[in-house]
This record gives C-alpha cells, structure tokens and sequence, in this order.
C-alpha cells in the first residue's frame, strides 16, 4: 500500500446565515478538518421580505473575511477557494456584495447555482461514507439542495425552504406544514427516490445533537448518527413545541443557542420531505458543501475514506502502514466469515483492515492507560465511512490488541451487536499475537502464516525464523485459539 499523497487547502463557504472558514489536511482519500470557524453573519435574514442582503450581515460577513483573509496569509495558505450560496444568489444587491468580497479577499469569490450547490453537497456526502445510497438534503439558511447519491446521474435541485426563507410565513405549524408541502412538490429528486437520507448542514445536526440528549446517547459523533422514524418524530415533537413552550424552547437553547430559533422549521421540512418520499431512515453527515468543493478543487479521490482517514489521524509512517498492511494479510485466513456482521464478508473485512492499520496507534502512549486510550482515540476519531456500530468494532478491537481482557465503558456496550463484540475481541487478540511476535514488523510477519486447519489455529513459521517463538508469542497463541474455539499448534517449515 503506497503512502497516500497529502496536502493542504481551505474553503470559504459565504452562506445565508453563517461564513465559514475551513481549513483541511488531504491525504489520499481522506479530508481532515484542522481548523473551523464561523461567523453567524446572517446575509439571508429579511431576504424574502426586502429582496436584499441584511446590511448588518453585510458588515459581519465582510468583516469575518478580512479576517480570514488574514489567516490564511499568515498561514501562508495560497490553495484556498471561496463560495457564496443561496442568499448572495438571489439578493438583487448580490453582485454588488460580492464586489466587495472580491476586493476585501484579493481573489474572486464563486457564487454557486442552486444545480452546483446540490451537486457539490453530493460530492461532499459520497467523499465521506461508504458507498452512500439514497438523497443528500443540504439544508443551509436559505435553500435546501436535493441530489441522488449512488445511482445515476440526474440533476440536483435547489428549494427556498431555508429558515430564513420560512421565517416570514409565520409561528403557526399548519401555515408552515402548508407552505413546506407545497415548495416540496416541485422536487423531482425525492419522487421515487429509495435508499437513505444523508442529512447535511447545521440545522440538521443540531436536531442530531438534540437527538443524542433525549436518547441518553453515548458516542457524541455526529458523522454517522443515525435516526429512524420514532426517533424522528419525537425529536421534532419537542422542535414544534418550542414554539409555544418555554421549557422545550429551553432545552433547545441549552444545546444550541443560535439555532434554536431555527429548529422548528427545520423538523417540519424533516418530517415532511421524509412523508412524501420512500427514504429508509436518516444518516446525518458532518460533510457536504465545502468537502464537495475541496474535492472538486483539488481532484481528491472520491473512493473509500476510511483506511487513508485513518493513516492521517494517527499520523502513521511508512513502516506502520506495512506493518498493519501485514497484519492484516497475517490475520485474515484464521477467521471465517461471519454471517450479516455489516451486510457481506467485504464489509466485515473492510472494518477488520483498518483496525489492523490502528494497531500500531499507541505505542506512543503511557503502558498504564495505552488500551484505554487507545480505544477512546478509535472511538472517537475523525475518520469517515464507517457507521457507529462499525467504529465502535474498530475501537473495541483496539483496546482488545492492547489488554487481554480489555473493559469497554458500559455506556458504550450496545453501540455494537454480540456477534460484532465477540469478532472485535477475537481480532484483538490476534493483533495482539502478531505484533508481539514480529515486534511490530511488516516483514518478519509476511514470512509466518495463520491459518486454520480443522479444530487448530496453527502458526507457520520458517526455521529460519524460530527464535521468534518466544513464551510470550506461545501464550498469545494460545489466548487466540481459545477466543476462536480452536486449539493453538506451532509448526516449524
């Protein structure tokens, strides 16, 4: 496995009610956020009133790229792009304001159609899941693009159903429902449309964050999180209440502030777009625009993301990529398929795989607390195309290579099946096994072999190599047989 190519880039995303500045490392296939600021300028506020720009969002929105401007210079960041979106758009003072982002960024600011904001939002969705299938929904303050991702190549559409948009018709739930079904029925992606919906924007994840808290959910990532129907209309029966009911407005506050306000009309559009369609549950994604156009910018791989996603967080060198390239090679032939762990044996073998690059993750840690904060670090890492259930395998596995025996936090227990909890430690233990017995080299352990042969786990090594068997390496072999019901054998070739 070559190492992946990296490098880095910004995106400057001119929103309808936020600017944004973020800042990404590129390695392979993997986009990595290292910094994210936004201002909420609110450009789109008073729009669908006024015909123009808030002048005070003007201001702020001017202001935060000064600022950025000047980060990115100090940075000395040359690769960056800036993109305005629904609000700049529509605003018949638009071309005038971007006049002056042109001249206050030095460079020329892109204001997208509603087509390309769908279809780079789409972009950003299929940078950062596994095969995604179904519709994105970019929900920003203005619009709401629309896009199939997984199949086809139709057309993206673009809706005035921002909460900006919406604000004007109202507090009454019956006029906005109105309102929302009739702006719905000029979509042709959501007709016939099947598979998932990707959820994508800040409104939408903080209905997730909203979510997690009534849920009493563990694992606060909100890539992945997903939402099924009773989930759905309960998070958006306390979203419709703060309307009227301080409590509920309260405890919207108290997750997030500024977009509380937003929450009601954002659930209304959730659960009627979702009423209209045959979407199968909701994913929420933590990419969309900007990834879209940071991949159409710089001809990043729109492939898997995991496994590059991995190399860049743990910050792997050369030999520890060939070493978990090996290990994983090692490991493989001793276990047998497991049954609908994440749908087909390639889906299981893609999650074991990049637990076997984790397993060279800690070594920088204190022996004390290594498994455990290995395990936090897998948890919770940044990396994409994975699903809860199967970051949370990956992680346990982690913990499992680094402490025989190793206790996940109990909150944590059902983010993962039996079946998935019993593969994780049955691979952690054979990580463990390989690493103790090429101390951690790719090339000592391309020489041995693994393999089952009837009711034995059996441990293949060149004469050349038997000093390498060691007590330590015969326990481990031992622990491994016994994780997969079958007894350890040495053969020397």
């Amino acid at each position: 496995m070559p190492f992946p190519n990296s490098h880095r880039a910004a995106i400057i995303d001119i929103g309808s009610n936020s600017v944004r500045l973020v800042i990404f490392d590129l390695l392979g296939a993997s986009i990595l956020p290292t910094f994210n600021e936004k201002v909420m300028a609110g450009l789109g506020v008073g729009l669908s009133k006024t015909g123009k720009l808030s002048g005070p969002g003007q201001d702020s929105a001017l202001s935060a790229l000064a600022r950025y401007r000047a980060i990115l210079k100090a940075l000395n960041l040359r690769n960056f792009m800036a993109v305005a979106t629904a609000a700049v758009r529509a605003a018949e003072d638009g071309p005038d304001f971007i006049r002056k982002a042109n001249r206050v960024l030095g460079r020329p600011v892109s204001v997208l159609s509603g087509e390309d904001e769908a279809r780079l939002s789409a972009l950003g969705v299929q940078a950062s899941f596994h095969e995604p299938l179904g519709v994105i929904g970019d929900l920003g303050g203005s619009s709401l693009e629309f896009k199939q991702v997984g199949k086809g190549k139709e057309k993206g559409e673009s809706l005035m159903l921002g909460p900006l948009s919406l604000m004007e018709v109202g507090n009454d739930v019956k006029d906005l429902r109105k309102a929302i079904r009739s702006e719905l029925k000029k979509s042709d992606v959501l007709s016939g449309a099947k598979g998932r919906f990707f959820a994508v924007g800040g409104a939408w994840r903080t209905f997730a964050k909203v979510n997690m808290e009534m849920e009493n959910y563990a694992l606060q990532v909100l890539h992945g999180y997903q939402m099924n129907p009773g989930q759905i209309a309960r998070t958006a029966k306390l979203c419709i209440d703060s309307l009227t009911n301080t409590a509920s407005r309260s405890k919207l506050e108290s997750i997030d502030k500024r977009r509380a306000k937003h929450m009601p009309i954002a659930a209304i559009v959730l659960e009627e777009l979702l009423s209209i369609s045959k979407l199968d549950g909701v994913s929420i994604s933590s990419a969309g625009l900007r990834e879209g156009v940071l991949t159409d910018m710089t001809g990043a791989a729109v492939s898997d993301p995991l496994l590059d996603g991995v190399i860049a967080f743990v910050r792997l060198d050369h030999n520890q990529i060939a070493f978990g390239q090996a290990l994983h090679e090692f490991i493989a032939p001793a276990f047998a398929p497991e049954a609908d762990l994440f749908g087909s044996p390639a889906a299981d073998v893609r999650i074991e795989r990049a637990a076997c690059m984790m397993s060279d993750s800690a070594g920088r840690f204190h022996p004390d607390h290594r498994a455990q904060m290995a395990y936090d670090q897998a948890l919770r890492a940044p990396y994409a195309g994975v699903t809860h259930a199967e970051r949370a395998m990956i992680a346990y596995a982690v913990g499992c290579r680094y402490q025989k025996d190793f206790k996940r936090p109990g909150d944590y227990v059902g983010l993962t099946s039996e079946p998935q909890a019993e593969r994780a430690k049955q691979l952690g233990s054979a990580m463990r096994l390989g690493a103790i017995f090429s101390g951690r080299s790719g090339p000592i352990l391309r020489r041995a072999k693994l393999s089952r042969d009837g009711e034995k786990l059996c441990l293949s090594v060149r004469k050349a190599d038997e000093a390498m068997i060691s007590e330590t390496v015969s326990r481990r072999l031992a622990q491994t047989a016994n994780a997969l019901r079958l007894q350890p054998d040495i053969r020397i070739d």
